[in-house]
């Protein structure tokens, strides 16, 4: 498993390596005998510290993980090919070994050997007398309708089967049942954000998303639909997931759009559509004693920036289930390089460290939605922070079908105190955010640039 708290950084490498698994011919013209000593080697080598030597989800790192490492010894797998109570084939763990599990810490393991993929097959299912005594069931899907999907009858299978009460209206995870979820570990679990393709565990794709209706998700509240709708529905329904979804725009560096006159400061102005996008995963940052202890709502937050010669103005845009506006709100802050740091400033994930330089922070929180702070601290943490030097920047606030969008605006340049924003470099930022429906889960992303130059775009 990765130990870097900036693994999500290739989160677009995971998500194209999805649409490699559709289920298909097995992946080895020639599987190689069973091993079972190559199979725990390689167990013990890759796999152990996170599934724990014995395989029960209760290795060294298992606890700053969300989901949690699955106990291999109950035979449960959440994504397979099979029939809901039933084990999944040797393909679904070859693929699943492969290329890994998005939104998750489940990273491919491509880079190892194909025989050596093989015989850590055989050695999980070794694990879990489940293997002996249940033989895998095989789904059948039908045919793919292709291009003749209907949208319209899909949405209606969505409506009639009650997916809104955990995912939402829109895909949102903002559904009436979301909250109290538990799987059959006893860990708290959020339904998926139906709008990030890209955090999909088990593909993005139509075909993806119809197997998991047909399956289900054992384990994790998600029931199969085979004796609830047919086969031709199944597609229906998942062409209608798959249409909620929102194309992730990923950029390292984010151009600010330059405009002349007044800055735009509210979310509906039409210059917005001109400004490059950059979305930001965020990802949650473990308590003092190493644990991930809630599950993430704040998935990602979408930035876009516009200047003038004397001012920033920045929307932000983020999906939370639920709206909370005071003890505690829901928050966020834009938090930019300190001023004088030379080099790599590192993860927030570990900040404040010994000796870690102060942080130039613009705080929002939803109790003051008009009103933006900015300040100085080492600590980005709302528990602990007493901004100095603070002062107010206007901002202006909107929730709507889990959603929140925000404008915030902020001098180019304060004083010799706080961070400039100049045009003659790349500005480093960085999102910290807050759902005060979820005061445990508290997110950081990691830095990206922000430039003030070389945009390609202008607008008036």
């Amino acid at each position: 498993m990765p130990s870097s708290p900036r693994w999500f950084q290739f989160l677009p490498a995971l998500w194209f390596a999805t649409a490699l698994w559709t289920g298909g011919p097995d992946a080895a013209a020639e599987r190689p005998a069973a091993d079972p000593v190559a199979g725990q080697a390689a167990y013990t080598q890759s796999c152990a510290r996170c599934h724990g030597i014995l395989g029960k989800g209760d290795g060294l790192d298992a606890k700053r993980f969300y989901p949690r490492p699955r106990d291999l010894t109950m035979g449960v797998y959440k994504f397979r090919s099979t029939a809901s109570g039933t084990p999944p084939t040797d393909e679904d763990l070859f693929q699943a070994i492969t290329h890994g599990l998005p939104g998750s810490h489940m990273p491919d393991w491509q880079h190892l050997d194909e025989a050596t993929r093989w015989h850590l097959v055989d050695y999980l299912k070794s694990l879990s007398p489940v293997f002996e005594h249940t033989l895998p069931a095989p789904v059948t899907l039908g045919p793919d309708p292709g291009p003749k999907h209907d949208l319209a009858k899909g949405k209606a299978l969505y409506a009639q089967l009650g997916c809104a009460a955990c995912h939402g209206a829109s895909g949102r995870a903002n559904g009436t049942s979301a909250a109290g979820l538990v799987d059959d570990w006893g860990m708290p679990i959020r339904p998926a954000n139906l709008a990030l393709g890209w955090n999909y565990r088990g593909g993005p794709a139509p075909r993806d998303i119809a197997m998991r209706l047909t399956a289900g998700i054992d384990g994790a509240g998600m029931p199969s639909y085979a004796e609830a709708i047919s086969p031709e529905d199944a597609w229906q329904l998942a062409y209608y997931v798959a249409s909620l979804q929102e194309p992730p725009q990923w950029r390292q560096i984010l151009h600010a759009l330059r405009v002349t006159g007044e800055l735009p400061s509210s979310a509906d102005d039409a210059r917005w559509a001109a400004a490059e996008r950059a979305d930001v995963p965020v990802s949650n940052v473990v308590t003092p004693d190493g644990e991930w202890a809630r599950p993430p709502t704040v998935r990602m937050v979408l930035l876009q920036a516009v200047h003038n010669d004397r001012a920033l103005s920045v929307r932000l845009t983020w999906d939370d289930p639920t709206e909370d506006r005071a003890n505690p709100g829901d928050a966020v802050a834009l938090l930019l390089k300190p001023v004088g740091a030379v080099g790599d400033v590192v993860t927030l994930q570990a900040w404040p460290y010994k000796d870690s330089p102060s942080l130039n922070i613009c705080r929002w929180s939803a109790d003051r939605p008009t009103i933006s702070v900015e300040g100085i601290d080492n600590t980005w943490d709302l528990e602990n922070v007493e901004l100095r030097g603070g002062s107010d920047h206007v901002s202006q606030a909107r929730y709507e079908d889990g959603r929140w969008t925000l404008v915030m605006q902020r001098p180019l340049r304060i004083n010799d105190q706080f961070t400039e924003i100049s045009e003659e470099r790349l500005n480093a930022v960085a999102v910290a955010v807050w759902d005060g429906g979820n005061p445990e889960a508290r997110a950081v992303s990691a830095w990206i640039d922000l430039s003030l130059r070389d945009s390609k775009k202008s607008a008036h």
